[in-house]
């Protein structure tokens, strides 16, 4: 869906958690771009490689809000913890809801024929949806990876594209959540929740898999090719994540694709359900400035039937998908998160 006059940016975010890369990101985005409105949208309470986000999905939204940011929309755990190619489809679907004119990503290579030219070549073979793009992509670097699947959704979607070069002197979203559980000081760390990591997650998902006979794990999404007798030896076996984890990668499961796949046994969201429901052209605002409460009021009718600014206006799946990841992500929490909420200027709306 095109906009008839906005020139708009979107970009796709993880912020797990926050750094002053991203702000540069969000910076770069608009500077290129010289839009009318930059929309973000951010996965909200677990990451594209399935770990749990150290950051709320309000304070994501507060800081992009407060580094640039016109619109922030949320990508549901469901879609947002899959592999590279999955990810960007379902990211992009939301995007283009909005009219959104071009996207902005980094890129480690920073070398745009190469990436056309790897994303022609990717859109010929056709990867395991269950399979991390790393392992089918093992030369590239992870920005790169996502962003040749940018590239493919960009076409799809007649939406343009632009590249930022990643810069490595800003610390990377990795090299930040070590050093806060390291004890490092780090930027942002007072939004930072020390419980949100696997292990905290590990007694249920043990649990989980001792007490599921096997028969029934494999109805759960992303559960294939005998994953789940593996899952549960490791279980049976290990009795801490490390240990359980380190068990379960092999050379066909990744450790993404192991904590993905954890994830979706703890939700239980079963394949019948992500075949039902394959495709994400919803907007889930998370906030917004007076920039982007303006865009969305001057979306057509169509667009705002796709638009869900209320917990009662979402489809029943993304009603069940809300409830069980705020309440697993709650669980491990020693207080209750924020629920509920839309971030607008900066200050909390019910």
């Amino acid at each position: 869906m095109k906009h008839s006059s906005l020139n708009i940016c979107g970009v796709i975010t993880e912020y797990n958690p926050f750094h002053e890369g991203h702000a540069h990101h969000l910076r770069q985005a608009r500077a290129l771009t010289n839009c009318d409105c930059l929309v973000c949208i951010v996965s909200d309470y677990f990451s594209q490689r399935g770990l749990p986000s150290l950051m709320t999905w309000q304070d994501k939204t507060r800081l992009a809000l407060d580094h640039g940011a016109d619109l922030v929309i949320r990508l549901p755990a469901v879609y947002a913890a899959q592999s590279a190619d999955h990810f960007a489809r379902y990211a992009m679907e939301s995007l283009s809801v909005l009219g959104v004119s071009t996207i902005v990503f980094g890129s480690e290579c920073h070398d745009d024929r190469l990436l056309e030219k790897l994303a022609d070549e990717t859109g010929q073979i056709m990867p395991d949806p269950t399979t991390s793009q790393a392992r089918n992509l093992p030369a590239l670097q992870p920005n790169d990876i996502l962003g040749i699947q940018y590239i493919r959704q960009c076409r799809r979607l007649g939406i343009g594209w632009k590249t930022i070069p990643r810069d490595p002197g800003f610390i990377s979203a990795t090299a930040s959540r070590r050093a806060f559980f390291d004890g490092q000081p780090v930027d942002q760390a007072d939004c930072m929740l020390a419980q949100q990591r696997w292990e905290s997650y590990y007694p249920f998902l043990r649990l989980s898999l001792l007490m599921t006979a096997p028969g029934r794990l494999k109805d759960f999404f992303l559960v294939t090719e005998g994953i789940e007798y593996r899952l549960a030896q490791s279980a049976r076996t290990h009795r801490t994540w490390e240990e359980f984890l380190e068990s379960a990668i092999s050379r066909t499961y990744s450790r993404a694709r192991i904590q993905r796949t954890c994830l979706m046994i703890l939700l239980q969201v079963t394949w019948e359900q992500m075949r039902e429901h394959d495709a994400f052209y919803h907007v889930i605002p998370a906030g917004f400035n007076q920039t982007g409460q303006a865009l969305l009021a001057s979306l057509s009718e169509e667009q705002k039937k796709l638009v869900c600014l209320k917990f009662a206006q979402l489809p029943l799946f993304l009603k069940e998908v809300e409830n069980k990841t705020a309440q697993l992500y709650d669980s491990v929490l020693t207080s209750p998160c924020e629920k509920g909420l839309i971030i607008q200027k900066g200050r909390s709306h019910a």
